[in-house]
């Protein structure tokens, strides 16, 4: 259903090296942490994309998505940190402020598993499991996707929100099998005469 991996010194070593030279965005609730997370889940990203021969150039340095696709499809990743593995029903987010000027064709959802013992620590070790869970394109995120304004509580677990956001659960994604065979598709017939 997921793909998860174990996280290892390389991944660790390469998504700390892109978070430093990341600058700490404004709107971002936890500076370099978030780096660290968003970073780490690119790379997790980006094992899954390979494993699958998912041909991709790296954007990351632009604010508007993080991949490109040969076919021109573009993959932003949205990283949410957990304690526990990934289920079904919780939430994959896209902040509101991202949403106003990020609008990727898809947006791809990873979860790290933190482990607790670190505390509150910035080694990004704290980091065990990276779980790739599936995607959504922008129009079945804007469709299907439960809007939540800054300040409300998700009555179902909760949560209280600290900025608006567009939530969609897990079990509404597209699964990873049939997002890699959507993404290789074009990649197959790119350079087939029309």
């Amino acid at each position: 259903m997921f793909f998860t991996i174990e996280c290892n010194e390389e991944m660790w070593t390469e998504a700390d090296a892109r978070a430093i030279r990341n600058p700490v965005y404004a709107n971002s609730r936890r500076g370099r942490a978030a780096n660290q997370l968003g970073c780490l889940g690119e790379v997790a990203a980006e094992h899954w994309m390979c494993r699958n021969d998912i041909l991709f150039k790296n954007e990351t340095y632009l604010t508007t998505h993080d991949y490109r696709l040969p076919c021109g499809i573009t993959i932003d990743v949205k990283t949410k940190d957990r304690t526990v593995p990934p289920r079904p029903a919780y939430d994959c987010s896209v902040p509101e402020y991202n949403h106003q000027h990020q609008l990727p064709d898809y947006y791809l959802f990873v979860s790290l598993q933190r482990d607790k013992t670190f505390g509150k620590s910035l080694d990004i070790r704290r980091y065990k499991y990276a779980h790739v869970l599936g995607a959504i394109t922008l129009a079945n995120l804007e469709s299907n996707g439960k809007v939540w304004r800054a300040g409300e509580v998700d009555p179902a677990n909760g949560t209280r929100f600290w900025t608006s956001c567009i939530n969609v659960r897990i079990n509404q994604l597209e699964p990873l099998k049939h997002v890699a065979a959507r993404w290789l598709s074009p990649q197959r017939t790119a350079g087939a005469p029309g």
